[in-house]
Protein backbone atom coordinates (compact mmCIF):
# COMPACT_ATOMS: atom_id res chain seq x y z
CA UNK A 1 0.00 0.00 0.00
CA UNK A 2 1.34 3.42 -0.95
CA UNK A 3 0.78 6.76 0.70
CA UNK A 4 -1.47 9.49 -0.73
CA UNK A 5 -0.02 11.76 -3.41
CA UNK A 6 -0.07 15.52 -2.85
CA UNK A 7 1.05 17.74 -5.75
CA UNK A 8 2.73 14.78 -7.42
CA UNK A 9 4.68 13.67 -4.34
CA UNK A 10 3.83 10.50 -2.44
CA UNK A 11 3.45 11.20 1.29
CA UNK A 12 5.40 8.19 2.53
CA UNK A 13 5.54 9.58 6.06
CA UNK A 14 1.77 9.13 6.43
CA UNK A 15 1.72 5.47 5.43
CA UNK A 16 4.93 4.80 7.38
CA UNK A 17 3.35 6.16 10.54
CA UNK A 18 0.10 4.25 9.92
CA UNK A 19 2.13 1.01 9.70
CA UNK A 20 4.50 1.83 12.57
CA UNK A 21 4.81 -0.38 15.65
CA UNK A 22 3.75 2.49 17.91
CA UNK A 23 0.60 3.13 15.90
CA UNK A 24 -0.34 -0.56 15.79
CA UNK A 25 0.20 -0.85 19.55
CA UNK A 26 -2.06 2.15 20.14
CA UNK A 27 -4.72 0.43 18.06
CA UNK A 28 -4.36 -2.85 19.98
CA UNK A 29 -4.63 -1.00 23.29
CA UNK A 30 -7.76 0.80 22.12
CA UNK A 31 -6.15 4.24 22.23
CA UNK A 32 -7.00 4.75 18.57
CA UNK A 33 -9.20 2.88 16.08
CA UNK A 34 -7.70 2.29 12.63
CA UNK A 35 -9.50 1.15 9.50
CA UNK A 36 -8.60 0.05 5.98
CA UNK A 37 -11.36 -0.01 3.36
CA UNK A 38 -10.83 -2.92 0.96
CA UNK A 39 -12.19 -3.54 -2.52
CA UNK A 40 -14.09 -6.79 -3.28
CA UNK A 41 -10.85 -7.94 -4.93
CA UNK A 42 -8.91 -7.36 -1.69
CA UNK A 43 -7.15 -4.14 -2.72
CA UNK A 44 -6.66 -1.51 0.03
CA UNK A 45 -8.44 1.66 -1.12
CA UNK A 46 -8.27 4.13 1.76
CA UNK A 47 -7.10 4.09 5.36
CA UNK A 48 -7.99 6.26 8.35
CA UNK A 49 -8.05 6.38 12.13
CA UNK A 50 -10.34 8.02 14.67
CA UNK A 51 -9.95 8.75 18.35
CA UNK A 52 -11.73 10.67 21.10
CA UNK A 53 -10.97 14.37 21.34
CA UNK A 54 -12.36 17.70 22.41
CA UNK A 55 -12.71 21.22 21.03
CA UNK A 56 -13.08 24.31 23.16
CA UNK A 57 -13.51 28.07 23.28
CA UNK A 58 -10.67 29.96 24.90
CA UNK A 59 -11.47 31.54 28.28
CA UNK A 60 -10.65 35.10 27.12
CA UNK A 61 -9.87 36.61 30.56
CA UNK A 62 -9.47 40.09 29.04
CA UNK A 63 -13.05 40.01 27.76
CA UNK A 64 -14.23 38.82 31.16
CA UNK A 65 -12.39 41.71 32.84
CA UNK A 66 -13.87 44.29 30.45
CA UNK A 67 -17.37 42.84 30.83
CA UNK A 68 -17.10 42.78 34.60
CA UNK A 69 -15.81 46.37 34.80
CA UNK A 70 -18.60 47.54 32.47
CA UNK A 71 -21.31 45.81 34.49
CA UNK A 72 -20.04 47.32 37.73
CA UNK A 73 -19.73 50.73 36.07
CA UNK A 74 -23.33 50.55 34.83
CA UNK A 75 -24.56 49.63 38.30
CA UNK A 76 -22.70 52.54 39.89
CA UNK A 77 -23.84 55.00 37.22
CA UNK A 78 -27.47 53.99 37.68
CA UNK A 79 -27.15 54.41 41.46
CA UNK A 80 -25.09 57.60 41.08
CA UNK A 81 -22.45 55.84 43.15
CA UNK A 82 -19.54 58.18 42.40
CA UNK A 83 -18.10 61.15 44.23
CA UNK A 84 -16.67 63.28 41.42
CA UNK A 85 -16.85 63.99 37.70
CA UNK A 86 -13.45 62.35 37.32
CA UNK A 87 -14.78 59.13 38.85
CA UNK A 88 -17.90 59.33 36.67
CA UNK A 89 -15.79 59.77 33.53
CA UNK A 90 -13.80 56.65 34.43
CA UNK A 91 -17.01 54.65 34.82
CA UNK A 92 -18.18 55.87 31.41
CA UNK A 93 -14.85 54.81 29.90
CA UNK A 94 -15.29 51.34 31.42
CA UNK A 95 -18.64 51.05 29.64
CA UNK A 96 -17.33 52.41 26.34
CA UNK A 97 -14.44 49.91 26.44
CA UNK A 98 -16.91 47.17 25.53
CA UNK A 99 -17.23 48.68 22.04
CA UNK A 100 -13.68 47.56 21.25
CA UNK A 101 -14.88 43.96 21.78
CA UNK A 102 -18.28 44.41 20.06
CA UNK A 103 -20.05 43.42 23.26
CA UNK A 104 -23.82 43.50 23.45
CA UNK A 105 -25.53 44.19 26.81
CA UNK A 106 -26.06 40.44 27.15
CA UNK A 107 -22.35 39.85 26.50
CA UNK A 108 -21.42 42.30 29.26
CA UNK A 109 -23.40 40.43 31.89
CA UNK A 110 -22.37 37.02 30.55
CA UNK A 111 -18.65 37.77 30.69
CA UNK A 112 -19.01 39.48 34.07
CA UNK A 113 -20.64 36.35 35.46
CA UNK A 114 -17.90 34.19 34.01
CA UNK A 115 -15.24 36.35 35.67
CA UNK A 116 -16.90 35.83 39.05
CA UNK A 117 -17.10 32.09 38.40
CA UNK A 118 -13.43 32.09 37.32
CA UNK A 119 -12.33 33.76 40.56
CA UNK A 120 -14.34 31.31 42.67
CA UNK A 121 -12.79 28.39 40.78
CA UNK A 122 -9.31 29.82 41.43
CA UNK A 123 -9.93 29.31 45.15
CA UNK A 124 -11.04 25.71 44.66
CA UNK A 125 -8.90 24.35 41.82
CA UNK A 126 -5.25 24.70 42.76
CA UNK A 127 -3.87 22.32 40.13
CA UNK A 128 -1.99 24.60 37.76
CA UNK A 129 -2.02 21.93 35.02
CA UNK A 130 -5.80 22.31 34.69
CA UNK A 131 -6.63 24.91 32.03
CA UNK A 132 -9.93 26.74 32.30
CA UNK A 133 -11.83 27.33 29.05
CA UNK A 134 -15.01 29.21 28.22
CA UNK A 135 -16.79 26.13 26.84
CA UNK A 136 -15.85 22.64 25.68
CA UNK A 137 -17.43 20.42 23.04
CA UNK A 138 -17.27 16.63 22.59
CA UNK A 139 -15.45 15.79 19.38
CA UNK A 140 -13.70 13.02 17.49
CA UNK A 141 -10.37 13.44 15.72
CA UNK A 142 -9.88 12.03 12.24
CA UNK A 143 -6.23 11.03 11.84
CA UNK A 144 -4.16 9.94 8.86
CA UNK A 145 -6.97 9.79 6.33
CA UNK A 146 -5.25 8.76 3.12
CA UNK A 147 -5.67 7.07 -0.24
CA UNK A 148 -3.75 4.06 -1.50
CA UNK A 149 -2.50 5.68 -4.69
CA UNK A 150 -1.92 2.34 -6.44
CA UNK A 151 -5.65 1.60 -6.12
CA UNK A 152 -6.57 4.37 -8.55
CA UNK A 153 -6.23 1.95 -11.47
CA UNK A 154 -8.79 -0.36 -9.85
CA UNK A 155 -11.14 2.59 -9.27
CA UNK A 156 -10.78 3.69 -12.90
CA UNK A 157 -11.60 0.13 -14.04
CA UNK A 158 -15.06 0.44 -12.46
CA UNK A 159 -16.07 2.79 -15.27
CA UNK A 160 -17.61 5.40 -12.97
CA UNK A 161 -18.00 9.02 -14.11
CA UNK A 162 -14.78 10.98 -13.60
CA UNK A 163 -16.32 13.34 -11.05
CA UNK A 164 -16.96 10.38 -8.72
CA UNK A 165 -13.53 10.37 -7.11
CA UNK A 166 -12.26 7.52 -4.99
CA UNK A 167 -11.10 9.48 -1.94
CA UNK A 168 -14.11 11.75 -1.72
CA UNK A 169 -16.63 8.97 -2.38
CA UNK A 170 -15.17 6.61 0.21
CA UNK A 171 -14.87 9.43 2.73
CA UNK A 172 -18.60 10.10 2.60
CA UNK A 173 -19.70 6.48 2.29
CA UNK A 174 -17.18 4.74 4.58
CA UNK A 175 -15.50 7.22 6.92
CA UNK A 176 -18.69 9.12 7.72
CA UNK A 177 -20.59 5.83 7.95
CA UNK A 178 -18.13 4.75 10.66
CA UNK A 179 -18.64 8.04 12.49
CA UNK A 180 -22.42 7.58 12.31
CA UNK A 181 -22.11 4.14 13.91
CA UNK A 182 -19.91 5.59 16.67
CA UNK A 183 -22.34 8.46 17.24
CA UNK A 184 -25.05 6.01 18.29
CA UNK A 185 -23.06 5.22 21.45
CA UNK A 186 -20.84 8.26 22.10
CA UNK A 187 -21.92 11.88 22.35
CA UNK A 188 -20.12 13.98 19.75
CA UNK A 189 -20.62 17.49 18.37
CA UNK A 190 -17.66 18.00 16.02
CA UNK A 191 -15.18 16.12 13.85
CA UNK A 192 -11.76 17.69 13.42
CA UNK A 193 -8.40 16.98 11.84
CA UNK A 194 -4.99 18.47 11.18
CA UNK A 195 -4.29 18.66 7.45
CA UNK A 196 -0.66 17.60 7.06
CA UNK A 197 0.68 20.36 4.87
CA UNK A 198 3.28 23.05 5.39
CA UNK A 199 1.27 25.84 3.76
CA UNK A 200 -1.92 27.08 5.45
CA UNK A 201 -3.67 27.41 2.07
CA UNK A 202 -2.04 24.40 0.36
CA UNK A 203 -3.88 22.05 -1.99
CA UNK A 204 -4.57 19.46 0.70
CA UNK A 205 -6.15 22.08 2.96
CA UNK A 206 -8.27 23.30 0.06
CA UNK A 207 -9.29 19.70 -0.68
CA UNK A 208 -10.63 19.29 2.84
CA UNK A 209 -12.39 22.64 2.69
CA UNK A 210 -13.90 22.44 -0.79
CA UNK A 211 -14.50 18.73 -1.34
CA UNK A 212 -15.05 17.50 2.23
CA UNK A 213 -16.59 20.72 3.63
CA UNK A 214 -14.27 21.24 6.61
CA UNK A 215 -13.60 24.77 7.82
CA UNK A 216 -11.41 26.79 10.17
CA UNK A 217 -12.11 29.96 12.09
CA UNK A 218 -11.25 31.64 15.36
CA UNK A 219 -14.30 30.42 17.29
CA UNK A 220 -13.03 26.97 18.22
CA UNK A 221 -9.64 25.74 19.40
CA UNK A 222 -7.94 22.37 19.75
CA UNK A 223 -4.83 21.01 21.40
CA UNK A 224 -2.21 20.42 18.71
CA UNK A 225 0.47 17.81 19.61
CA UNK A 226 3.98 17.95 18.17
CA UNK A 227 3.11 15.29 15.58
CA UNK A 228 0.67 17.75 13.98
CA UNK A 229 2.81 20.87 14.07
CA UNK A 230 2.94 22.57 10.65
CA UNK A 231 -0.55 21.21 9.95
CA UNK A 232 -3.79 23.16 9.54
CA UNK A 233 -6.59 22.68 12.08
CA UNK A 234 -9.97 22.09 10.40
CA UNK A 235 -13.33 21.01 11.78
CA UNK A 236 -16.97 20.32 10.91
CA UNK A 237 -20.07 19.79 13.01
CA UNK A 238 -21.51 16.28 13.15
CA UNK A 239 -24.87 17.58 11.91
CA UNK A 240 -23.27 19.23 8.87
CA UNK A 241 -21.19 16.14 8.17
CA UNK A 242 -24.18 13.80 8.14
CA UNK A 243 -26.23 16.21 6.02
CA UNK A 244 -23.41 16.50 3.48
CA UNK A 245 -23.17 12.70 3.32
CA UNK A 246 -26.89 12.41 2.58
CA UNK A 247 -26.61 15.02 -0.18
CA UNK A 248 -23.65 13.16 -1.65
CA UNK A 249 -25.59 9.87 -1.68
CA UNK A 250 -28.51 11.57 -3.43
CA UNK A 251 -26.18 12.90 -6.13
CA UNK A 252 -24.70 9.42 -6.61
CA UNK A 253 -28.15 7.92 -7.08
CA UNK A 254 -29.01 10.57 -9.69
CA UNK A 255 -25.80 9.80 -11.59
Amino acid sequence: MTGPTVEGVEQRNIIAWFNSVEYVEDDLKGHIASFVVMSPTNIPLIFFSIRCGELFEMAQPERMRVGYNAREALRRLMNRDYSSDIEKDQLLRDVKATKDYNMTPDDIFRYAGKKESWEKDEKIERTKEVTKVLASYPAVELKLFGINDTARAYWASLGLPKHIRMGETLFWLKVVETLEAMHKYVGCQYVYLFAAYKEAEGKLVQYYRVRLKFKSDANLSANKPQFDWQSQFLYQSIEELFEQKNRFRELLIKD
